[in-house]
């Protein structure tokens, strides 16, 4: 696109000239002669057609004109330089800063980052693990995992997902004290209002119930039932998983804890399972991303497509 603009010698000009309302400091610190300055300065007013200083003896003022004109180009200009400051730091640039929970951290992440360090060794991960906080900025950081809904449509931001189903899981101790076999698949009846419908339900935030959306899932020809278990509210994806261990509650699983399963400190007793949601790999699109996030960027989009 061709752009009807003065030329970026004179708006460069006209930028110093206006933040020293100096022709002779302009000229300093251009390095070039204040008859280059005023010549820039005069043909940019007559491409113009507007005024853009009041001259006197020994000082410059801007006209409204010109006061309008260096606010614009005092911010292109700083943007400019931060834009290309960011580039320079991105090539510089050797970690790779992810933000996920110590949860995907542990159970998902770090052995990926492993296989891909057996491949290029020399690239650092700078891992951040406040992806959940209020404050977190995506910007911030190369790469972010975080939980929710699978929407199925990527995006600037969102460029992969692994759906990944909830199902419910308990403690094999737990499950033998309301007498029920680690056998055998359980009906939801037992959860609704049998001999686990007192048990608490652990959740990670008391603003979303998944439980009430895994009962409304998987009862879709019957009337609408509620869970009255009461709730156990544990933010900490890991410290819910170890109170789901030490028999504490009934706890949504997905595939991140098949440890627990397979050494059987969990059981899975339902063989209903709540859909639509996973994890989604977020990017930011204004962010400028180093050569070694491009690569690991491409490495695990190889891997989880």
């Amino acid at each position: 696109m061709k752009h009807s603009l003065p030329s970026l010698d004179s708006l460069k000009v006209f930028e110093s000239a206006a933040r020293h309302l100096s022709f002779s400091i302009a000229a300093n610190e251009l390095c070039v002669t204040k008859g280059a300055v005023s010549y820039q300065i005069r043909k940019l007013e007559e491409e113009l057609q507007s005024s853009l200083f009041k001259r006197s003896v020994r000082q410059v003022y801007l006209t409204d004109t010109g006061q309008a004109l260096y606010l614009t180009t005092k911010k292109i200009f700083e943007d400019l330089e931060s834009s290309l400051s960011r580039i320079q730091e991105g090539k510089q640039e050797a970690n790779v800063s992810i933000a996920a929970t110590t949860y995907v951290a542990a159970r998902w992440l770090s052995a990926r980052i492993g296989r891909f360090n057996d491949e290029y060794p020399d690239i650092n991960f700078l891992l951040q693990h406040s992806v959940n906080s209020v404050d977190f900025k995506l910007d911030e950081v190369d790469l972010a995992i975080l939980w929710g809904p699978c929407k199925g449509k990527l995006d600037r931001n969102r460029f992969a997902e692994i759906p990944m189903s909830l199902f419910p899981v308990i403690s094999p101790k737990l499950l033998d004290t309301h007498k029920l076999s680690q056998q055998n698949e359980i009906s939801m009846d037992a959860i609704v209002q049998g001999s686990l419908s007192n048990i608490p339900l652990l959740c990670e935030d008391s603003k979303q119930d998944l439980w009430q959306e895994w009962l409304k899932a998987n009862n879709t020809d019957g009337p609408d039932l509620k869970l009255n278990n009461p709730r156990r509210v544990i933010s900490d994806a890991n410290v819910r998983v170890q109170a789901a261990v030490d028999g504490q509650g009934l706890i949504l699983a997905d595939d991140l804890m098949l440890n627990e399963l397979n050494n059987g400190l969990l059981v899975a007793p339902f063989e209903e399972q709540l859909t639509g949601y996973g994890y989604a790999f977020y990017s930011s699109p204004t962010r400028i991303y180093g050569d070694n996030t491009i690569t690991f960027k491409r490495w695990m989009m190889q891997r989880i497509q």
